[in-house]
Parts: structure tokens; sequence; C-alpha cells
């Protein structure tokens, strides 16, 4: 089992059971227990596969630690999430583990634009678009549809909600 640097993780066995642990300084925050072990490595896997480089939360500019989902009735079972890596007082950083970014496009006032989904009833509802970043005032208007064969990755932004959108 290799953590989230790629270096070999530790094991160890307590009266609770056996568990893998990064030992690296810093530490990447992998702790997986060792019945958890192939979904762990699935996840590690496809989280690599994203070639993106390991989060840290907002709050607390720590690495993120990554987990699993673990629950065989929901659709996500076994895919890897982030959550703060902080044990004490953690923020409410959390991203999915295993989508890849999209680059937003910039408004006409060459800002990345926001992702908005549409909450108007409806034929467009629940769809994403992207849009200016800036306030009702200061909008240049921009808007433009998400494509919908990347909709995975909006799972891991935060959307804004709009009443009145296209």
């Amino acid at each position: 089992m290799k953590c989230l640097h790629g270096e070999p993780a530790a094991h160890s066995t307590t009266q609770n059971g056996s568990f893998w642990f990064c030992n690296q300084n810093p530490t990447c925050n992998f702790f997986c227990a060792e019945d958890e072990g192939y979904m762990y490595e699935k996840a590690i896997t496809a989280w690599r596969a994203t070639k993106q480089r390991h989060p840290r939360c907002g709050g607390q500019s720590k690495l993120a630690k990554m987990c699993v989902v673990k629950d065989l009735m929901k659709v996500n079972n076994g895919r890897p999430f982030f959550v703060c890596g902080e044990k004490t007082k953690p923020c409410s950083f959390w991203m999915w583990g295993d989508v890849q970014p999209l680059a937003k496009p910039e408004c006409r006032h060459g800002l990345p634009c926001v992702v908005c989904k549409v909450k108007k009833e409806g034929l467009n509802k629940d769809r994403l678009f992207f849009s200016c970043p800036k306030d009702k005032e200061s909008s240049c208007r921009f808007f433009e549809w998400a494509p919908d064969e990347q909709l995975g990755f909006f799972q891991s932004v935060n959307v804004s909600l709009f009443s009145n959108g296209p």
C-alpha cells in the first residue's frame, strides 16, 4: 500500500485492528483500515489519473485528507473525496477526488466565470451555465451553457443558485 505521496505506507496493528497510514513528514493524512485496502487503492488510482495536485483546505491551508464513500447503498460507493485534514477544528472543505477540472471561460471583463444553476421551472431547470462573477449592477451579462458531458466536475464546486436564471 502506498500513501498519497506515492511512498510505502506504514502498517500497524492495535487492539482495534490493523491499518495503513502515512509515515512521511509532513504527512499527507493518509489513513486506511486494512480491510478497506482494496477500496482505497482503487480510489487513489482514480485520483492519480486526474493528475491533480494534492488539495489543500482553504481554512487551514493543510493537505486535505482523502476519504472513500463506503456506503454500498449509494451510487458513489468507492469514490474518493477530500476533506479538511485538521483533526481538532476542521473547516468545511470538501471535494471529489476523481474529477478533472474544467477550464471556465472568461467573461468580457477577463475574469473566470462562475458556475450557476437554472432554478426557474421549465425545460432548462437544474441545467448549469457560466456567467460573469460580478454583481448584477456591474455584470457584463456574459452567458454560456456548461457542456453536459463535463457535469461531473461541478459536483466539487460551489454552485450559485439563481431564481430568475435563463
